[in-house]
């Protein structure tokens, strides 16, 4: 009978380690977030500028809003070439939180006052 129980001691040791690997790797499949944007700081903050701003109020509306608690850094106004807004100064702010409800956020607050911005957004 000794080795009948050193068999099935040996068959459950190995059933149990074999589960705690399944387990294990399940959970590392599940806890991976998959997301199709932003996932996490720094997150860009998309500032796109009027048409015939020129650069120079660009930065001077950056640097008036960097001072919010949210910016990280905020980088340089640079030519748009993306379609229907070719030569128009954007830029990206780099923040530590997206926030979800954007309407009271005084980041975007700030950049909204400004009537060189044309829109201020976290894209996708």
């Amino acid at each position: 009978m000794g080795m009948r129980a050193n068999a099935l001691a040996s068959i459950a040791i190995t059933t149990v380690l074999a589960l705690a690997l399944l387990l294990t790797a399940t959970a590392c499949v599940t806890s991976t977030r998959v997301c199709a944007g932003q996932c996490g700081p720094p997150f860009q903050l998309q500032v796109t500028f009027r048409p015939g701003t020129a650069k120079q109020a660009a930065v001077m509306v950056m640097r008036k809003c960097h001072a919010d608690p949210l910016v990280i850094r905020a980088g340089q106004p640079y030519r748009s070439h993306s379609p229907g807004t070719p030569g128009q100064w954007t830029a990206i702010i780099y923040t530590t939180k997206m926030p979800i409800w954007a309407r009271h956020i005084p980041l975007l607050t700030c950049l909204h006052r400004s009537p060189a911005v044309t829109l201020a957004s976290w894209p996708d």
